[in-house]
């Protein structure tokens, strides 16, 4: 059976050509992954007496954030993180939607987010 003769495709849905896309340099590729991002954040819900710091601390960590983080009197937790990119946005997704195993997590909201040309903590931590 000859290919030409299958049609398996319409007119819409033909496959098309790529466009042409920007292509980054190694050295533009480096550059965006050692940018470093900074913001502030506060995480509403049940996030106090649930250990919620620590697995914050802990994550971090594992990501290699930097900053703090702390209990407020109105029952939040807020801090500050800083990171490469591809860290930092993991660990605002860990902040918005996981936290510790026993919290509930209403809203996490951010700070602009800023650009850093080095870290200003040395690691993360938990303040009192």
């Amino acid at each position: 059976m000859d290919t030409a003769e299958v049609a398996t495709q319409t007119k819409r849905s033909a496959l098309k050509p790529h466009s042409k896309k920007s292509v980054r340099t190694k050295e533009e590729v480096i550059e965006i992954e050692t940018k470093i991002k900074s913001c502030e954040f506060e995480v509403f819900g049940i996030v106090q007496d649930v250990s919620f710091r620590h697995y914050t601390l802990r994550r971090a960590q594992k990501l290699g954030i930097h900053g703090w983080c702390m209990n407020s009197e109105y029952g939040t937790v807020v801090g500050l993180i800083q990171g490469c990119l591809r860290s930092f946005e993991a660990m605002r997704l860990w902040l918005t939607y996981t936290g510790s195993p026993t919290s509930r997590i209403d809203k996490c909201v951010f700070g602009p987010t800023s650009d850093l040309d080095d870290f200003t903590f040395d690691e993360f931590t938990i303040r009192i």
